[in-house]
């Protein structure tokens, strides 16, 4: 039997007590698989449909995650970790898809898709955002990843809607540097109703001239633009707190109340993972 420096544990102790972790894991593994189907069955019973993505219950999760976190294992591999069980428990009597924007890095993307949903849903490359955006509108339960890009190639969350496909959340949740997987975008799902408890609410708003200048100065962050003789499209994100009223004064604020302002989802604010504060939203420039 090998033993360590200094009178440590034995390398059989060692590997026995990893052994019996290891155990101990798997059998909360089945655990939780098996409490998540009893889940999906009250909810079933009483007329509700376990949605495999909940995008709130998710950040609650992940939050209290990232607050317990400690010791060397790195955040970013916890974070996969349980995003990958909670999918995998959440989608264990459903087929989902999950719809990947064309216009990105395919690599990036699967990236991305891998690491948030793990490996037991179908990825499905679609043309562009549009095409996305369509596809979670047409199905019950998809969802969509659409890369954030400051100049969009076309206005594409003009497709979102109330009765469609909804921004919930934004990627990525944990803000880490030189984290993997870290290129920016949205998720999209479809939703019974928009939601209005999330931290950021996000817009779609329309301008007949130029953007303008001082969004920011109102706490108005311009996630995209896509500019036409016509004028600007915009999808902006503002604290879910102010009434739809309240968004278009801090607009006129700004330069000018746009033309056109529908709320087109939410979602729960990132974090910093490098300060475990609540990472703001208000940030980047806006684009003229």
């Amino acid at each position: 039997m090998s033993h360590l420096p200094d009178g440590g544990k034995s390398l059989d102790d060692l590997r026995a007590r990893v052994d019996e972790i290891d155990a101990r894991i798997h059998a909360a593994l089945m655990e939780r698989a098996e409490a998540e189907t009893d889940l999906a069955a009250v909810l079933g019973s009483t007329g509700e449909n376990g949605a495999l993505y909940r995008p709130e219950r998710d950040a609650d999760t992940m939050r209290q995650m990232v607050e317990r976190h400690q010791g060397k294992l790195p955040l970013t591999t916890a974070e996969h970790i349980w995003r990958d069980i909670i999918c995998a428990c959440s989608g264990l009597d459903r087929e989902t898809a999950v719809h990947l924007d064309g216009s990105a890095d395919l690599i990036d993307m699967l990236d991305l898709a891998r690491f948030y949903f793990g490996f037991s849903v179908d990825l499905v490359p679609g043309s562009d955002a549009s095409d996305v955006v369509g596809a979670v509108a047409a199905s019950t339960g998809d969802l969509g990843i659409v890369a954030l890009a400051d100049r969009a190639e076309l206005p594409w969350w003009r497709g979102l809607s109330e009765a469609g496909a909804q921004v919930r959340a934004r990627l990525p949740f944990v803000v880490l540097d030189e984290r993997p997987a870290d290129l920016p975008a949205l998720v999209l799902a479809r939703a019974d109703s928009l939601a209005d408890t999330a931290d950021i609410a996000v817009y779609d708003a329309r301008w007949s001239d130029l953007l303008p200048g001082k969004l920011m100065d109102q706490g108005i962050e311009v996630l995209s633009f896509f500019r036409s003789a016509r004028g600007v499209d915009a999808l902006l994100a503002i604290s879910g707190d102010l009434r739809e009223d309240e968004v278009l004064k801090a607009c006129a604020a700004a330069g000018a109340e746009p033309d056109v302002l529908r709320r087109v989802g939410g979602y729960a604010a990132p974090i910093d993972g490098d300060t475990e504060d609540t990472f703001d939203s208000e940030g980047g420039e806006s684009q003229e």
